[in-house]
């Protein structure tokens, strides 16, 4: 894909050697630049805005990267490759002999919180699992577009520790990093420009490990609230109510007038609400299933669903439905009017050909069956 981010887009500085941060992302192998980066231009931006320069941990660095990882890899199930130090680091974290409080479903400042509880608690085996991998090696490798030559070593990395690069690491250790005044102003100015700019290019890292996702670009923070299923709720009430429908498709009993719109594959995994994957059911079933992917017997009453629920909006208002309809088109890559003229034998098969792959790649990322 083409990068919107050419030579020219990032904001040059007379006080601050911007180019080399053009290539900074080149040729990535591994995910720890991005996640140090990102770290870093949130630090600076939480941060008292004062003129000075900003002194950081190394370790409190390395914690945020992991909690800054758990939304991609615990909620959204994406890979940042097999052998990736990420990767390493969460898998450790899960073995119950580390004495690590694992839950897939934290969120970043309550994955943060419990990362810093355990860096007190068992400051060895954070110093073990979380700081060594990351602590010993990420902070000088980030900077090696700023050396004059390669290094191999933080010894050598040394030997070009200066505050004309983006950090410099005050009485030469590894225990802090120190941004000057005149780049902690640049990032404070340019964060947003400069975020967009490491999160392209991470996604496109992801894109090539995880190549049959849908929304990757979505998939690296929660979002502050979901958009709301007002609209599709009001599409689905009048059908569910002139159909007297009393069950919804896993057999369960239905009450029309307090249903719960489910995303039939999960929507961490879609991340989108569009209508030709919501079917209504219980609100407490609707909780019990959660992320989970529904077997694949369900695909057929789902679809003669949907095949009922187009029918009554194109015979009562066909215009106020295009909306909804596109979307059904967009997916099933038939136009509306040949949706409803097929049997229902076809209206399953077009649906299976379209949900058994998206309910596979959500199974092969780590999705659960729902039982």
């Amino acid at each position: 894909m083409k990068d919107p981010f050419g030579s020219s887009l990032l904001v040059s500085s007379s006080n601050v050697a911007v180019k080399p941060l053009q290539r900074v992302f080149h040729k990535t192998t591994a995910s720890y630049k991005f996640l140090w980066f990102l770290v870093i231009l949130d630090l600076v931006k939480e941060a008292s805005h004062d003129a000075g320069p900003l002194r950081l941990s190394i370790s409190r660095i390395c914690a945020r990267m992991i909690a800054k990882s758990w939304i991609p890899t615990q909620r959204f199930k994406l890979s940042f490759g097999r052998w990736d130090q990420i990767t390493t680091i969460i898998e450790s974290l899960k073995n119950p002999e580390n004495d690590f409080p694992f839950d897939p479903r934290y969120k970043e400042p309550e994955a943060l919180r419990v990362l810093e509880d355990f860096a007190i608690a068992q400051p060895e085996k954070f110093r073990k699992i979380i700081f060594s991998p990351l602590g010993r090696y990420v902070p000088y490798r980030f900077l090696s577009v700023w050396f004059p030559k390669a290094v191999d070593s933080f010894k050598e990395a040394i030997a070009f520790n200066s505050k004309k690069n983006p950090y410099y690491f005050p009485e030469n250790s590894l225990s802090f990093i120190e941004i000057s005044a005149e780049w902690r102003k640049y990032f404070l100015e340019n964060y947003a420009l400069l975020k967009d700019f490491t999160y392209w290019n991470f996604a496109d890292f992801l894109q090539t490990r995880n190549t049959a996702v849908p929304g990757l670009v979505k998939k690296f923070e929660l979002p502050e609230s979901r958009i709301s299923l007002e609209n599709q709720r009001k599409f689905w009430a009048p059908f569910l109510t002139s159909s007297h429908l009393a069950k919804d498709i896993y057999g369960n009993q239905l009450d029309p007038d307090n249903f719960a719109l489910d995303h039939f594959l999960p929507w961490t995994f879609v991340v989108h609400n569009q209508i030709w994957n919501l079917t209504p059911m219980d609100r407490r079933l609707n909780s019990s299933k959660n992320d989970q992917i529904p077997q694949d017997t369900y695909i057929g009453p789902l679809a003669l669903q949907h095949k009922n629920l187009v029918r009554y909006h194109f015979s009562k208002n066909r215009k106020h439905s295009e909306e909804f309809f596109a979307e059904y088109e967009n997916f099933l890559g038939i136009e509306i009017a040949d949706f409803l003229s097929a049997s229902d034998a076809q209206v399953i098969e077009i649906y299976q050909e379209h949900f058994d792959p998206l309910q596979q790649t959500a199974l092969n990322m780590g999705f659960q069956l729902w039982q």
